[in-house]
């Protein structure tokens, strides 16, 4: 009789343990209605201007995973330095990526903008980046409608005409900006002030 009972006892812990796991966000693309337990399969779709993850969705790839990828600009922005030089010259760095600012950005010294951008927490996220200069010209094309979306949440407006520090360098004293009002890319010293916008990659 105790081996029956305590046969019953373990069954029912068994069965009472094991939940049905799935996606349980019912924002997700892939929600499961009778998922007891995430297990972290939750896939969303995103769209260019969509406010999410920290910020507004730019651009939005699809990777060799067949997932969604895509680069997110913040709501905010500061003016800063790309490096305070001292004397003439300046450090050179070897962030020389056109594509990678996250690269760039982990190599930046004495360098305002990127203390700016390491600072951020927008979203509950720390991995906020520089953008490397190709990054940035796809935000300037994308322009349109991301300044649609910060207009409506009432954040920082991308500018039509100030000049936005890449995480390019270009050589010793000087590193790559862009020109949001003609949407060329131009090379300039380090210690001179512009636009300072961060951006994340998902």
């Amino acid at each position: 009789m105790k081996n029956l009972i305590f046969l019953s006892i373990l069954v029912l812990t068994v069965l009472g343990g094991c939940k049905k796991e799935g996606c349980i966000d019912s924002n997700s693309t892939n929600y499961s209605s009778d998922a007891e337990k995430d297990d972290g399969s939750c896939a969303y779709t995103v769209h260019v201007g969509k406010d999410t993850l920290g910020g507004i969705v730019y651009f939005i790839y699809t990777g060799s995973d067949g997932s969604q990828h895509g680069l997110i600009v913040n709501k905010t922005e500061s003016t800063a330095v790309w490096q305070a030089i001292g004397g003439t010259t300046g450090t050179l760095t070897n962030a020389d990526r056109s594509e990678d600012g996250a690269y760039n950005t982990a190599l930046m010294t004495s360098s305002a903008a990127a203390n700016y951008v390491n600072r951020l927490s927008d979203g509950g996220f720390s991995d906020w980046y520089l953008p490397s200069i190709d990054e940035l010209n796809l935000l300037w094309f994308s322009r349109l409608t991301t300044n649609k979306a910060l207009r409506a949440g009432s954040f920082t407006l991308l500018s039509t005409r100030a000049n936005y520090w890449s995480s390019t360098e270009f050589n010793i004293s000087n590193a790559y900006f862009f020109n949001f009002y003609n949407g060329v890319a131009y090379n300039y010293t380090k210690n001179n002030p512009n636009s300072v916008r961060a951006v994340r990659a998902f």
